[in-house]
C-alpha cells in the first residue's frame, strides 16, 4: 500500500506501486526517493509514518511530516516568514545530526522541504516499545528499572550536553534493538519550531501525562522535564498501569508506591527515591542534571530484594475473590448464564445491538468480535484498527457500529456483513490523539466521539463528515452520552467536569463540578431528568439536569469508576469499576440490589439489553459476561 501525503487528500490509502494518488493526484515519492506506506499517528501539526527509501533497496524508515499552519487566524497571528521557518527547521535538523551515528538515538537520515511542507527521514528501528513490552509481559521488576535508568541515561546527558530536549518521552518512545539495546525514538519539534507556526494553538509539545507542568502549561521545557517524564515512564513500567491511575488528583501526588502495595509488593526505598525525586512538580526541586541522578544511582543502588525481605512488604489489601458467586437467599442477584471467550487482551467497550440478538465487544488485541446472544456463539470478526479498540457503538435505527482505538480513528461497519464502511479519521477533520468514547443519537443522525485531544467532534454517520467540534475540557474527553430526546450531549473529562451540551448550537449550557475527581464515566436516565457520573474515588454522583444541581452520591465501590449503564426501563443502573467488580443499584431505592464479582480483573464495560432483562459485562481478564435477571 501507499499512502498519500497530502493532509486535505480525502482517500489517502492506495494501491502499490503506482506514481500518484488516485484520489488527489500527488506524487507520491518525497525528493525523488521516500515512499510512505502508513500513517503512525499525527498530533500538533506533525504527522508520522512508516515509510521506505527506495535508493535503500526499500528499507523501511519513519518520514515525520511538518505542515505549518497558513488559513485562519492561526496565520495572522503568525508573523513569521517561510524563509525564518526554513531556516529554524534546518538549524534544528544541523544540531540533530551533529550527536552523529549515536546508536541509542534513532538517527535522522534526511531533511527537506517539498510541497511548502517540511520532512524528516529517520531510522526506522525495529522492535518492540517498552509500552507494547509492558503490555506483552506484565510489569517491570525492580531490578528491570534499575537497568532502565543505566541504560537510558548516559543517552539523555548526550542530547541535553547538545542543548537538546527530547520533549517527549514515555514508554512508547522508547524502543528495543533486536540485539537489546534501547533506543531513544521521536524527538519532538523544537519551542522555536513550534512558535514559528509549527503547532496548533493551544497544542501542547509533548503527551500529556508524561509532560511535566511547566511543559504542559506554559511550553517550557528544561533537563528536569526530560527526566521527570523518565520519572513517569518508570512508574508506568513498575506498576503495569495506565498513567492516569498513578495520580491523585484530589490529592495532587502521585500514588503509584499504593498502587503496588495493594498487589503485595513493593521496590526499595532507595528507588522509590529517586523515583519521588524525579517526579517533583516544582522544577528546582528535581535532579536538575543526569549528572545528578547518577550520582544517586551509584550511591544507593541496592542488593535486590531476599525472600525474607519481601515477607516484611505491606500486605495486599482486599480485593473481590474471582470467581465468587452472589451471596446465597439474596432475591435480587443476577446470575452469571454465559462466559465468552475470544479476544486476547483487555475488553475495554461492549455494545448490544438495537434488536438485542448481537453483542459487539472491542479489545486491546484490536479486534472487534461480535456475538449471537443466544447461543454465544462467535458471529465475525472485524479487523481493521491497527492499535488497541477503546469503544463499541451500535446505531440505534440501523445495523451500523462503530468502533474507536488508540490508533486515533474510529471505523464504520456494517454489522450484518462485517463490511467496512468507512474511516472517520483525517489531518482536517478527525481526532490527533486516541478516541476513547463513543455516542449515538437517539434517531442515529448523529455521532459523537471524544478524545484526549479534549475535543468532542459531532459526525454525520451517513456521509462520515464531522459538522460540529466541541470545546470546553481542559484535558481529555472520557465519556459521552446523549438524552433521550437527542438534544443535550453530556461529557466526562479528567478536568474533573461533567459538561451538557446542544448538540444543535454547539454551546455549552451547563458545567457540573463534583469534588469527587476525574469524570470516567457518564449516563442519562431514559426518562433524561437524571445523569448519573462515575467517579476516580468510586463514587457515583446522581444530578438534576433541569437544575444542573447534585441530588445524591452513592458508595459502594472502593476503586474508580470504568462504567456506567442504565437499564432501558429506568429501574437499574450498573457500575463497573477497577476494584473488579460491578454493582446493580435501585435507582428508585438509590440502593444497591447486588454485587456481581466473577471478573478476575478491572471492569471496562457494562451494557443492558434492549428489555433490560440481560446484562453484559467486560473485564481485563480478556472476557465478556452475560448475566441474567432474577
Amino acid at each position: 500500500m501507499t499512502y498519500c501525503v497530502n493532509p486535505a487528500c480525502p482517500h489517502p490509502q492506495n494501491p502499490p506501486n503506482i506514481p500518484t494518488c488516485l484520489s488527489c493526484g500527488s506524487n507520491f515519492l518525497l525528493k525523488e526517493r521516500y515512499r510512505t506506506i502508513q500513517l503512525l499517528g499525527e498530533g500538533g501539526m506533525e504527522r508520522t509514518f512508516l515509510g521506505v527509501d527506495q535508493q535503500q533497496q526499500d528499507t523501511y524508515c519513519i518520514i515525520k511530516q511538518m505542515l505549518p499552519v497558513e488559513t485562519g487566524e492561526e496565520a495572522a497571528a503568525n508573523s513569521s516568514t517561510p524563509e525564518k521557518t526554513l531556516e529554524v527547521f534546518h538549524h534544528d535538523a544541523q544540531r540533530r545530526q551533529a550527536m552523529g551515528n549515536h546508536s541509542q538515538i534513532a538517527k535522522l537520515l534526511d531533511y527537506f522541504e517539498q510541497d511548502k511542507r517540511l520532512y524528516m527521514a529517520i531510522e526506522f528501528i525495529d522492535g518492540q516499545s517498552l509500552l507494547e513490552e509492558m503490555e506483552q509481559h506484565g510489569a517491570f521488576t525492580e531490578p528491570q528499572i534499575w537497568e532502565l535508568l543505566d541504560l537510558l541515561l548516559p543517552v539523555f546527558k548526550t542530547i541535553h550536553d547538545r542543548n537538546i530536549i527530547h520533549r517527549d518521552i514515555k514508554p512508547d518512545n522508547i524502543r528495543r534493538r533486536q540485539n537489546g539495546q534501547l533506543v531513544l525514538t521521536n524527538l519532538g519539534i523544537s519551542k522555536h519550531l513550534a512558535s514559528l507556526g509549527l503547532a496548533r494553538t493551544g497544542s501542547t509539545i509533548g503527551t500529556e501525562g508524561y509532560a511535566p507542568p511547566e511543559q504542559i502549561r506554559g511550553g517550557l521545557a528544561y533537563p528536569a522535564s526530560d527526566l521527570y517524564s523518565l520519572g513517569v515512564t518508570c512508574i508506568q513500567l513498575l506498576t503495569g498501569e495506565w498513567v492516569d491511575d498513578l495520580y491523585d488528583p484530589l490529592e495532587g501526588r502521585w500514588i503509584w508506591r499504593e498502587r503496588l502495595w495493594k498487589i503485595g509488593t513493593d521496590v526499595s526505598d532507595r528507588l522509590a527515591q529517586i523515583l519521588e525525586k524525579l517526579l517533583h512538580e516544582g522544577v528546582n526541586e528535581r535532579y536538575q542534571s543526569v549528572t545528578e541522578v547518577l550520582k544517586d544511582l551509584d550511591s544507593q543502588r541496592p542488593t535486590f530484594l531476599n525472600r525474607s525481605e519481601e515477607q516484611s512488604l505491606p500486605p495486599t489489601v482486599p480485593t473481590s475473590t474471582p470467581g465468587a458467586t452472589p451471596p446465597q437467599g439474596n432475591p435480587n442477584a443476577w446470575r452469571c448464564i454465559r462466559t465468552l471467550k475470544g479476544h486476547q487482551g483487555w475488553v475495554w467497550g461492549i455494545s448490544f445491538s438495537p434488536d438485542g440478538s448481537t453483542l459487539a465487544s472491542g479489545s486491546a488485541d484490536q479486534r472487534v468480535i461480535l456475538w449471537d446472544i443466544p447461543t454465544g456463539d462467535r458471529l465475525r470478526t472485524l479487523e481493521g484498527h491497527s492499535d488497541l479498540v477503546l469503544c463499541v457503538a451500535f446505531s440505534p435505527v440501523s445495523p451500523l457500529l462503530a468502533s474507536s482505538s488508540r490508533d486515533k480513528s474510529i471505523i464504520l461497519w456494517n454489522a450484518k456483513t462485517g463490511e467496512r464502511i468507512r474511516n472517520l479519521r483525517g489531518w482536517f477533520s478527525g481526532h490527533s490523539e486516541l478516541v476513547d468514547a463513543l455516542a449515538f443519537s437517539p434517531d442515529g443522525t448523529i455521532l459523537a466521539s471524544g478524545s484526549w485531544d479534549r475535543k468532542i467532534i459531532l459526525w454525520n454517520p451517513s456521509t462520515g463528515k464531522p459538522f460540529r467540534k466541541l470545546r470546553g475540557h481542559s484535558s481529555w474527553v472520557y465519556s459521552l452520552a446523549f438524552s433521550p430526546d437527542g438534544i443535550t450531549l453530556a461529557s466526562g473529562s479528567r478536568d474533573t467536569t461533567l459538561m451538557l451540551w446542544n448538540v444543535h448550537t454547539g454551546k455549552q449550557f451547563f458545567t457540573l463540578y463534583g469534588d469527587s475527581g476525574l469524570v470516567n464515566a457518564v449516563a442519562f436516565s431514559p426518562d433524561g431528568k437524571t445523569i448519573v457520573s462515575g467517579n476516580f474515588d468510586g463514587t457515583l454522583i446522581l444530578w438534576d439536569v433541569g437544575r444542573g444541581e447534585q441530588i445524591t452520591r452513592l458508595s459502594g465501590h472502593s476503586e474508580r469508576i470504568n462504567t456506567l449503564a442504565f437499564s432501558p426501563d429506568g429501574k437499574l443502573l450498573a457500575s463497573g469499576s477497577r476494584d473488579q467488580t460491578v454493582i446493580i443499584w435501585d435507582i428508585g431505592q438509590r440502593s444497591p440490589l447486588c454485587t456481581l464479582s466473577d471478573h478476575s480483573d478491572r471492569v471496562f464495560g457494562v451494557a443492558f439489553s434492549p428489555d433490560s432483562k440481560t446484562l453484559a459485562t467486560a473485564a481485563g481478564d480478556e472476557t465478556v459476561k452475560l448475566w441474567q435477571a432474577p
